[in-house]
């Protein structure tokens, strides 16, 4: 399983995992070592990105797009607005986006959301990041 190293003068602690200057630690999860400060030092067997759809989404005037969700049994989304102003259909919720209003689910059952709808009445453009999670 990939192993990650502390080489830092700090502790890193990421979702309830603590590494201390120095230490070496194993997991079967995937790791963003890189973005935490982390130093990969075995690399097999590799694990697989929990990111299910990231892009950047750009929505005309009036016409509505839906988007599929991979399948994972969990997942979050999240969308915010980079340009004009949209609305995010997740089931039966609809969710204004725009500069000062984004959105972060939390863990919602696949088959709840397996597709999400984006609309916009003047066009956007809307950042989506759809993650599996444990």
């Amino acid at each position: 399983m990939p192993t990650y190293k502390n080489n830092t003068a700090s502790q890193i602690y990421w979702r309830n995992f603590l590494w201390e200057p120095g230490e070496i630690r194993a997991l079967t999860i995937y790791v963003p070592a890189t973005d935490l400060g982390l130093t990969e030092t075995a690399a097999t067997p590799a694990v697989a990105s929990p990111v299910l759809v990231s892009e950047d989404v750009t929505l005309v005037a009036g016409v509505a797009q839906t988007k599929a969700i991979p399948y994972s049994a969990r997942v979050q989304i999240s969308a915010m607005a980079t340009t004009g102003s949209a609305v995010l259909s997740v089931g039966a919720k609809e969710i204004p986006l725009d500069s000062s209003a984004d959105y972060v689910s939390t863990a919602l059952p696949w088959d709840k959301v397996a597709s999400i709808g984006l609309v916009s009445t003047a066009g956007a453009t809307v950042r989506l990041l759809v993650e599996g999670v444990l």
